[in-house]
């Protein structure tokens, strides 16, 4: 395990310089994402309302979450973690779509208050198709054959995953080698371009095989470190934040917002083809 201090500063010599703003084309699509934010916080109340005016200055076509949307009790949405914290993104309207985390399990509200009733399933949003995974279950033969299906049949340019638990993380839990092993190879050869995931209460980027990585687990929980190497990193630090994620048909672009405004970091992410038979 590395020190702390010591990838820290590793982290700092690694930070990429900020792009410009992606230019709006007819198509565009525009998601807010957040992950492990259900904990009734300050920390969560003041990302929402964060969300909230970045959707009033340009509009989110949905809210996706990488998952721990419902901390206590067992799951379940309730007045303190969700109704009060959330009351200006609820009061707008946009569309909830979630991944399921493991926190999640042990109620119905990430199906009934989300509108996600499966652990897995792929919607598409113009030149975006996004395909949730349940990283509580990586090794299910049915997943992985939905997940085969839905790459060889997709027509969207932009293919993003989202899945609670990392495949690759430089955070306080573990990777799933078991992603590494049965996902990351499908996920390189069927041109998926971006891979969100929570689990690690921090922002993280890595890009290994083409695909980039993005931990973002910063909604409202307590925040983790960041305590191993991890392939391709190139950024990590525990700060709570959500993500504005813009995409047309040949471009993708990922800002991290700080719970005051300011941007964490804004990169553009290579909208990947397919690997040819």
């Amino acid at each position: 395990m590395m020190r702390p201090a010591v990838l820290g500063a590793a982290i700092v010599a690694a930070a990429v310089a900020p792009t410009a703003a992606t230019a709006q084309s007819p198509d565009a699509v525009r998601m807010l994402v957040k992950g492990d934010w259900g904990a009734g916080t300050a920390a969560q109340a003041a990302i929402s309302r964060r969300m909230c005016r970045s959707h009033a200055v340009r509009s989110a076509d949905f809210i996706l979450t990488t998952g721990d949307n419902f901390y206590s009790p067992d799951g379940r949405a309730t007045r303190a973690n969700f109704d009060r914290p959330e009351a200006c993104l609820l009061r707008a309207g946009i569309p909830w779509r979630a991944t399921w985390g493991n926190h999640d399990l042990g109620g119905r509200s990430t199906a009934t208050r989300l509108s996600s009733p499966r652990r897995w399933y792929s919607f598409a949003r113009g030149p975006v198709r996004v395909i949730v995974l349940d990283g509580n279950n990586p090794s299910s033969r049915a997943q992985l054959r939905f997940l085969r299906t839905t790459l060889v049949r997709a027509t969207e340019p932009v293919r993003i995953v989202s899945i609670h638990q990392p495949p690759y993380t430089a955070g306080l839990h573990a990777p799933s080698r078991t992603q590494q092993r049965l996902m990351v190879p499908l996920f390189r050869r069927h041109g998926v371009s971006l891979v969100l995931s929570g689990h690690n209460h921090a922002y993280e980027r890595m890009v290994t095989g083409g695909v980039t990585y993005v931990v973002t687990g910063g909604g409202g929980a307590g925040l983790y470190p960041c305590v191993r190497r991890a392939p391709g990193l190139r950024t990590c630090t525990a700060e709570h934040h959500f993500l504005e994620v813009d995409a047309s048909g040949d471009s993708l672009r990922v800002r991290a917002v700080r719970r005051n405004g300011s941007t964490l970091e804004d990169v553009r992410v290579p909208v990947r083809a397919p690997v040819p038979d």
